[in-house]
């Protein structure tokens, strides 16, 4: 028998093991994580604002996967990848055949003075709910800094502005001189300008300096009075010890060839953020959910080949679309079109709730369409999010539980 250890329980992590479930392949999946919650954090921004509750973004690895995978709860320590074991903080070794390393990003600080210190880190549903917690504590006329104008930040801009708008001033301060790097042009001015209604003020091409617990000193030594900073302004790859060094980026992500292999060991693979993936335009992969899963999937049909005696497969990796709410408001661009209102609102919960789906049907199906990129499956795909989004319209519950949403895609296989 073969085993599988994955290490995170992450988007990457989760959706390896799901697509890794084979009853006709004898191997063993093991899953190591600190947390037993695997979490959807691109909605986590929903949490501080008290628009979505944190159960509905946390669901148990082992209800996930049930007796198909091992989950164990413990932290890591170091990859000796020439004896193919994990070693823990308890000192508890792991031996494997085939390791996927998922842990993820963390936040980056760039030596910016006091920003560890004094800023609300924003990375987990944990966060969130400290975060959540500090704001009710906030007085009014308060104001809060969010620290990065990426998708992270403008998003919790968006939320806490529509819940706390007329109590609560929102400032983004942003190094680059626009917001949203990388999106389509269409949804930063239309982000920019729901932002400026509800008079959020942002600052580009303001550098942060340095942070204390009263305010943000960016740019020419502007100073930004506050009474709260939250910090989205950078991630770098999860910091882990292997044996020996691997070659990794300067942000920390462990570089890795076109089948997601560590360079020298063709049985370890590094997926999502912790990963730097060369795409065929010669960019680094994006650091987001919609590539960490596909990469996660194709690493997992690339052991079930090797383990088959056939040859792996290249990820052929391309956006399928851009997604941003600012609270209930949403905003998106599917297939080159630009998508606001309630349509916008069913295509988000629809990538959520269908992954949900493709786990639970371990890969296969029509949820799995999503994660494919021939004509065929995209075809499939967008049939099933028009099924989906007419039962949304028809039944009229956009205020659903999770396992109501997600049952609506599966009712389509």
């Amino acid at each position: 028998m073969k085993n599988i250890v994955i290490l995170g329980g992450g988007y990457a992590g989760i959706f390896a093991a799901a697509n890794l479930i084979n009853k006709r392949r004898n191997i063993k999946i093991n899953i190591i994580d600190k947390n037993p919650y695997h979490q959807l954090l691109q909605q986590i921004h929903l949490i501080p604002a008290n628009i979505k509750i944190p159960e509905y973004l946390t669901l148990k690895i082992n209800d996930l996967l049930k007796n198909d995978a091992d989950f164990l709860e413990d932290n890591l320590e170091s990859i000796n990848l020439e004896k193919r074991k994990v070693i823990t903080k308890t000192g508890i070794e792991y031996s494997y055949d085939y390791i996927i390393i998922a842990l993820g990003a963390i936040n980056t600080y760039y030596s910016v003075k006091g920003a560890q210190q004094y800023s609300h880190s924003f990375r987990s549903v944990g966060d969130a709910l400290k975060l959540r917690e500090a704001i009710t504590k906030l007085p009014s006329d308060s104001v809060i800094v969010i620290c990065g104008g990426g998708a992270t930040g403008i998003s919790l801009a968006g939320a806490l502005s529509e819940t706390f708008g007329e109590k609560i001033k929102i400032k983004v301060v942003e190094a680059q001189h626009n917001i949203l790097a990388d999106w389509d042009p269409r949804l930063v001015k239309t982000a920019k300008k729901i932002l400026r209604e509800r008079n959020v003020e942002i600052l580009t091409g303001q550098p942060v300096k340095e942070i204390s617990n009263s305010s943000v000193i960016v740019g020419s030594d502007i100073r930004v009075n506050c009474d709260l900073t939250v910090w989205t302004a950078g991630i770098k790859g999860f910091e882990i010890k292997t044996i020996p060094h691997v070659k990794k980026t300067k942000s920390e992500r462990i570089i890795v060839n076109k089948y997601s292999q560590i360079e020298g060991f063709d049985n370890a693979f590094a997926v999502g953020d912790i990963s730097a993936f060369t795409l065929k335009n010669g960019v680094l992969s994006p650091q987001l959910a919609q590539f960490a899963v596909r990469q996660a999937r194709n690493v997992a049909k690339n052991i079930l080949r090797k383990e088959g005696g056939e040859p792996m497969i290249e990820l052929d990796y391309s956006q399928k679309g851009q997604i941003l709410s600012l609270g209930r408001r949403c905003m998106g661009l599917i297939n080159g079109i630009l998508v606001t209102g309630a349509l916008c609102e069913y295509a988000e919960d629809f990538v959520i709730d269908n992954y949900i789906a493709a786990i639970e049907n371990r890969g296969k199906g029509i949820p799995a369409l999503a994660y494919e990129n021939d004509v065929v499956s995209q075809i499939s795909t967008s049939l099933n999010f028009m099924t989906y989004a007419a039962s949304r319209v028809l039944s009229n519950r956009s205020n659903a539980t999770r396992g109501d949403l997600y049952k609506e895609i599966k009712r389509t296989n």
